[in-house]
């Protein structure tokens, strides 16, 4: 995987050169196009003819026209006109606008060729008239070429041009005189006539089939025969019988084969890219996106392009958050199938589950399986490939694999959708409170390894970000070699001080975790004789002694857990951790956060050993009582609501202070010290006093 900014993802293919199979395609159809031009040059043309150009819509046409008007451009004998069906609105001004555009090019002397200059410009006034003399006429599907009405037999078939008062029959016979005389041929090509309406698609051929008889005039008529055959049907007439009355010779362009669009989609991503930031290009998983997923969507150019114009767009409002290979597989399923992929925000818990990959629930059965057979339903046979390269946690409703939890991870370090945070900022474009952004973990993950560096990047994070950041970093720290294992997590307890303590559901775990686990992948990554030496040396760095506690959360061993490292190397820290603690001073004690559990810890292998006791300083008395005030979570069956309660760990005071006596003493030299205000009352103070008042009266919950 590459972490890029801008990626040449042609360069990434592998293959054939992308670069010879595009040239031989663009060949290909080059030498199409000249034969097709030959064609239209051999064609008779002495009562005119009309030469159709068919194809899906597309297909490349287009293209292929502009290739043949090339080739006929280079011969002295043609003339090219093109003419753009779009520009005419109406049945009442197709007529006169296709002759006016017609003498208009064939007037532009600097167009003309030179053999055909003289008579050129001879047949471009006589177009003219004949178009002034059809002005007053209105052309009538079915009917022909009719006089608008009354008056206009009147006023246009007896004095149609002024002083010359020419007949239409008269103009007509002229036209055709002169077109007969020419040195030559002209050549109109209409494109898109399959992008009309249904009435404009039967006018067009109406005018065709009125003027296709003019001499050495050549119609080439580019349209998807379905289309124009479905417009051209009504109760009287079949559309093809229709098109083949009027149709001398036709030529369907070739379906582009699919290997051909691999060069053109990779081509055209790397010019669409260029520059452009992006998340990280997973260059192992492209060829499987390209061949599986993208090819099979695409069968025309125009689809191609389509896609290519929208990729930028799509890249640069999702910067470095996703991964590249996904935002170019689901930018290709918005643009081919946007039904499906305006299915994805509905079914993002089903594609990209939070935690556990697969629960039973007789609930989710019936949306899962309506899910599924939509959703196959709208991909014609695409829905699997779009759920095994995209959402692999989704592959057991098709009846795939199972995914355990243990793969989110991974999934978000590499930004695919297939982790749900990703998936919901890709389907929202914005990061949920508490997120932080995906370059800012690139940053702090890029100085593992480099203790000094990391505490820098560390301390550079936002204190509101800081959690989640620490915990993206655990894929990272699964990677870091031997050698980088100390020096990173030194850098990562320093940052004890800034989470937060204690848990704040009934499922999470408590902050202090965040750094805990990087951590504790960081040992686990480590040999099995390399452990101890690395914790006791780690202990022996951190300078809180709460988070010396934590490290032995992790280290040490329980009666349901083996450590990581023996339990005599755990005795031997919890000693040196207790005689740390009796050598602290009050001053050092009043800045631990977990004095309450540092002293249990401490004390937890001999019970005889001197503690706090008794308390005399009225700072240590509530760091203690605050320590002292553990939270604890509920919630009633089928309802999200969590409470939360407080109680207070008062055998563990009674115990540390050496005697409820004791105990009371503390807290009444903690009340006259508030009095005194040498000591700063706090939120948590007040919940432990008050709890402390409740319980020396004997209440205990139940």
């Amino acid at each position: 995987m590459t972490d890029n900014a801008s990626i040449n993802v042609g360069s990434l293919l592998s293959g054939d050169d992308p670069i010879d199979d595009a040239s031989q395609d663009l060949l290909q159809r080059a030498g199409l196009a000249d034969a097709f031009a030959v064609e239209i040059r051999r064609t008779s043309a002495k009562h005119g003819a009309v030469v159709a150009l068919t194809g899906k819509w597309g297909s490349g046409k287009t293209s292929l026209a502009n290739l043949a008007c090339r080739s006929l451009d280079a011969v002295d004998d043609v003339q090219v006109v093109k003419f753009n069906p779009w520009f005419f609105s109406g049945t009442d001004q197709l007529m006169r606008f296709f002759f006016d555009e017609l003498a208009g090019q064939l007037r532009n002397g600097r167009r003309l060729k030179d053999k055909l200059k003289s008579a050129g410009r001879a047949v471009s006034e006589r177009l003219g008239n004949y178009s002034a003399a059809l002005s007053p006429l209105k052309f009538v599907p079915g009917a022909g070429v009719v006089l608008e009405g009354a008056n206009a037999v009147a006023a246009g078939t007896s004095k149609l041009l002024g002083e010359e008062q020419v007949t239409i029959h008269e103009q007509r016979a002229q036209l055709t005189e002169l077109l007969g005389a020419l040195p030559g041929r002209i050549v109109v090509f209409i494109d898109d006539i399959d992008r009309l309406s249904r009435q404009e698609i039967r006018d067009l051929f109406r005018l065709v089939r009125l003027t296709g008889s003019f001499p050495n005039i050549v119609y080439v008529l580019c349209f998807d025969r379905e289309v124009v055959e479905a417009a051209l049907t009504d109760e009287s007439v079949r559309g093809s019988a229709y098109v083949e009355k009027i149709v001398k010779m036709s030529m369907e362009v070739p379906p582009l084969p699919t290997q051909a669009l691999s060069p053109v989609i990779a081509e055209g991503l790397a010019q669409a890219l260029d520059g452009i930031e992006a998340g990280p290009f997973h260059a192992a998983r492209w060829p499987d996106i390209l061949v599986q997923l993208l090819l099979p969507m695409f069968s025309t150019i125009r689809d191609v392009k389509r896609y290519l114009a929208s990729v930028p767009l799509a890249v640069r409002s999702l910067g470095s958050e996703v991964n590249l290979v996904d935002v170019l597989a689901l930018e290709a399923l918005r643009v081919r199938y946007p039904a499906a992929h305006a299915m994805l925000p509905a079914a993002a818990d089903l594609l990209a589950p939070t935690k556990t990959m697969y629960r039973a629930s007789t609930d989710r059965a019936p949306r899962e399986k309506a899910f599924v057979e939509e959703f196959t339903g709208l991909l014609n046979g695409q829905a699997q490939p779009v759920v095994h390269l995209l959402f692999p946690a989704a592959e057991r409703l098709f009846g795939g694999s199972n995914y355990g939890s243990d793969w989110i991870p991974s999934w978000e370090r590499d930004r695919r959708v297939a982790c749900s945070t990703v998936l919901n900022f890709y389907l929202h474009r914005r990061l949920p409170t508490g997120r932080a952004p995906a370059a800012g973990i690139d940053e702090v993950a890029h100085c593992i390894g480099d203790e000094s560096a990391l505490e820098g990047a560390l301390g550079q994070v936002p204190e509101a970000l800081l959690d989640d950041t620490l915990k993206r970093l655990v894929p990272h720290c699964r990677d870091a070699p031997e050698e980088s294992v100390l020096p990173t997590a030194a850098a990562l307890m320093r940052q004890l001080p800034r989470v937060r303590l204690g848990s704040t559901g009934m499922y999470s775990p408590g902050g202090e975790w965040a750094v805990l686990s990087p951590v504790s992948v960081l040992l686990l990554s480590l040999s099995s004789d390399a452990v101890a030496p690395t914790v006791r040396s780690l202990f022996h760095g951190i300078p809180s002694l709460y988070g010396k506690v934590l490290l032995l959360d992790i280290a040490a061993g329980r009666p349901d857990r083996q450590g990581l490292i023996p339990e005599e190397s755990a005795r031997l820290l919890r000693r040196e951790l207790a005689s740390q603690l009796r050598a602290a001073g009050p001053e050092d004690l009043a800045g631990e956060r977990m004095l309450l559990r540092t002293v249990l810890v401490a004390t937890a292998d001999a019970d005889d050993l001197p503690v706090l006791e008794p308390v005399l300083d009225a700072r240590v008395v509530a760091r203690l009582l605050e320590s002292g005030v553990a939270p604890v979570h509920s919630q009633t069956m089928g309802s999200v609501a969590v409470h939360t309660k407080k109680r207070l760990m008062w055998d563990s005071l009674v115990r540390v202070c050496g005697g409820e006596v004791h105990l009371a003493e503390a807290v009444a030299l903690l009340h006259q010290s508030l009095q005194e205000e040498t000591v700063d009352l706090n939120e948590d103070l007040v919940a432990a006093l008050a709890l402390y008042e409740k319980y020396a009266t004997g209440w205990r919950p139940e």
